[in-house]
């Protein structure tokens, strides 16, 4: 197998808050095999000198929708599949572009996006998906128009997007056919959401019930529950249930906190996604209820970050964002500064997010991982907003011991 040797390279290794003494990192097909302080004698391959860089691991989204074509959800589900997809393509050539080599979706991917991407036919991250969400009747995956009277149309009770279930025989149903079809994880509808039309904001969602059938289901083909959750009290009750991924969480607070950190479930903040559609609102583009729901999540989410990290919660890092908004995907990181280090938002978008899928092999810079590399421009220990540029501050793109991007 080939080999690589990047030599005088300074080395965040996903996890410690300063860089390791040792300078070579040696990859030989897609994995890392050893980290070293010297050049090899012999058998070091490649050698590629990236003095005055860091190189750290290839980020992880953990809150993506590859399909997500529209901000209004409703189209996604009737615009045409090939418009779509290449939507999908889009999004996640960008994506890579911009430093993540894994990405999590969390509604609406499937088994045809990740493999078309792990065949090589379109460019992008290794994608690991949810399938398609869990929406009881009148929640936040449901986005029929409320005033219409007409029941659950196809499109809606078994979208791209959500699947309509009520009952515990229902949600055992279809868990079972996400999980046959490859899901990753299941991601339920636990409370009200902004882009919903039908469901408020502070609403719990499904039965005790309804959600340890799903926890039960998933515990049982070895993968776990993610839960979209705003208010504190569905945030406490995700975490009772046995929920491991909890989603936004904006409106946490300290009981709520308490209760996840008790169960040693991850919360996974998405700020940007606030702050894009706040600014889509001011333009008119959302209509006045998801506006109103809207401004209430926007005047907590910097809160509820800061209330995690003091209540030194598992962090992940994800985005969230649909249709042309998914160019502001490394936002991200200059949104959290605000209330987190620069260790800190590392580690969520690399050692944390890979703990919380599952994926021992991702997230760190140490030997028998995944050649997940980056070689970037600067010190993100000191300055994370050099991941925020859309990829301009990386000279080096690795994913699985491939160059995608490689600057003179």
């Amino acid at each position: 197998m080939a080999r690589t040797t990047f030599v005088n390279a300074r080395i965040f290794d996903g996890s410690s808050a300063e860089y390791l003494d040792e300078s070579v990192v040696i990859v030989e097909g897609n994995r890392i095999v050893e980290l070293a302080r010297q050049t090899p004698a012999s058998n070091a391959g490649e050698v590629v000198d990236v003095r005055g860089c860091t190189l750290m691991p290839g980020l992880i989204d953990a809150h993506c929708h590859v399909l997500g074509s529209s901000v209004k959800i409703a189209e996604v589900e009737t615009q045409p599949l090939t418009y779509v997809a290449q939507h999908g393509a889009r999004m996640l050539s960008h994506a890579l572009n911009c430093g993540f080599t894994t990405i999590r979706d969390v509604g609406g991917g499937e088994i045809g996006i990740a493999q078309a991407v792990e065949h090589g036919l379109i460019r992008g991250p290794r994608v690991l998906f949810a399938g398609r969400a869990m929406s009881m009747t009148g929640g936040h995956g449901d986005f029929r128009d409320p005033v219409s009277s007409a029941g659950a149309c196809n499109c809606c009770a078994e979208g791209r997007v959500s699947v309509i279930v009520d009952g515990k025989d229902a949600m055992r149903a279809a868990v079972r056919e996400e999980l046959r079809r490859g899901a990753h994880c299941i991601k339920l509808m636990m409370s009200g959401g902004v882009l919903s039309p039908s469901d408020p904001l502070w609403m719990d969602q499904f039965s005790d019930e309804e959600v340890l059938v799903a926890v039960e289901e998933t515990a049982r083909r070895r993968r776990y529950v993610a839960a979209h959750c705003h208010p504190a009290a569905s945030i406490a009750r995700a975490a009772r249930l046995g929920v491991r991924s909890i989603e936004h969480a904006t409106l946490i607070d300290a009981s709520s906190a308490e209760a996840v950190k008790s169960a040693g479930a991850f919360v996974v903040p998405t700020l940007v996604i606030v702050s894009a559609l706040l600014d889509a609102a001011r333009t008119g583009g959302l209509p006045d209820w998801a506006a109103e729901k809207l401004r209430v999540v926007s005047e907590h989410s910097l809160r509820g970050l800061e209330l995690m990290e003091r209540a030194g919660l598992k962090i992940g890092f994800g985005t969230d964002l649909l249709g042309k908004l998914h160019v502001q995907q490394t936002r991200e990181f200059l949104l959290r500064r605000e209330v987190q280090g620069p260790v800190a938002i590392l580690r969520a978008a690399t050692s944390t997010n890979a703990e919380l899928l599952g994926e021992t092999t991702l997230g760190r810079i140490q030997a028998g991982n995944a050649a997940d590399i980056l070689i970037v421009d600067g010190d993100p220990l000191q300055d994370v907003g050099v991941l925020a540029s859309e990829g301009r501050g990386l000279r080096m793109i690795m994913k699985s011991g491939v160059f995608y991007k490689r600057a003179a």
